[in-house]
């Protein structure tokens, strides 16, 4: 496709409109000469010439009146787009896409969701599920969310929960078959339920607060799972010891369907933030929707 020049075209529809320069010039808002200067530089791009000008007045040649015949509804249809593009930005009504983990949803997004849509009914919220790390550009999300170690540096990060404390558990059933390990490298002796990354492929860390600061332990077992949902679901069965979010397994502790181990070695992650692109910071929308789940945070 060819590179078309256009940029001295609002200055020849400014005068063909007023029809002169010095009254093109006002409507422009710059002085007489630059008008004149624009145009000279336009038609010599374009390489005709577009008014017949005389001392007294200012006429369309021919090819100016195609041009204008043409330009002014392209002109007018890029306006209206131009105008549509500020609204949808600006917009208290519209769909917004979201990637996040199951966790998120429920720590965060799902207590809260029922108000928003109470309080934005015009504004439809589609979520979608994904441990693995998402490009929401590549994927045309307008948001993620994440753990805040898992988020690049050149998105803008918005803290939605506080940090978030580790737990490693198993059923009490488990524990009365294969006793309790007292410390992190009895983990070595036990089934433990594992967890593969979907973006990486690699099996994730033990990890540990030691004496001597994060200590892995290189766990083994007959269960890796890609969704930490299935990691829970082994663990009530008592399958092996499985790791997850301790808030995400509250309710089964509390149950006691569910216990802890370990507790005093395990370390706290970032929590989660939800992310997003700069070029996304007018969407009102967004806003709304950031500015809404972040209320109430504890």
């Amino acid at each position: 496709m060819r590179n078309l020049s256009v940029g001295g075209l609002e200055t020849f529809l400014a005068i063909a409109e007023a029809g002169s320069l010095r009254a093109a010039a006002a409507a422009l808002g710059v002085q007489p000469p630059a008008v004149s200067q624009q145009l000279k530089a336009f038609e010599d791009r374009i390489g005709v010439s577009l008014f017949t000008r005389t001392t007294r007045s200012v006429e369309l040649t021919d090819a100016g009146r195609a041009l204008l015949r043409r330009a002014q509804p392209a002109v007018l249809e890029l306006t209206q787009a131009l105008e549509e593009a500020r609204g949808v930005g600006n917009a208290t009504k519209g769909n917004i896409r979201i990637t996040l983990p199951y966790r998120a949803y429920q720590l965060r997004i799902a207590p809260r969701l029922a108000a928003f849509q109470k309080k934005y009914p015009e504004i439809e919220i589609e979520l979608s599920f994904n441990e693995a790390f998402v490009d929401v550009v590549a994927e045309r999300f307008h948001a993620g969310i994440r753990l805040g170690d898992r988020i690049d540096d050149d998105m803008i990060a918005v803290r939605l929960t506080p940090p978030l404390k580790g737990a490693y558990f198993a059923s009490p059933a488990y524990f009365e078959k294969h006793g309790r390990p007292k410390q992190p490298r009895d983990l070595l002796h036990h089934n433990c339920i594992r967890y593969r990354f979907i973006g990486s492929n690699r099996i994730a860390e033990w990890q540990f607060l030691g004496p001597e600061g994060m200590q892995s332990v290189a766990v083994k077992g007959n269960l890796v799972f890609n969704s930490f949902q299935s990691v829970v679901e082994a663990a009530l069965e008592g399958l092996g010891i499985g790791w997850s979010l301790r808030a995400g397994v509250q309710d089964e502790l509390s149950a006691g369907r569910l216990e802890t181990m370990l507790d005093r070695y395990v370390p706290t992650r970032p929590g989660f933030f939800l992310y997003y692109p700069k070029e996304n910071a007018r969407i009102e929308i967004l806003r709304l929707f950031i500015e809404f789940m972040k209320a109430g945070r504890s």
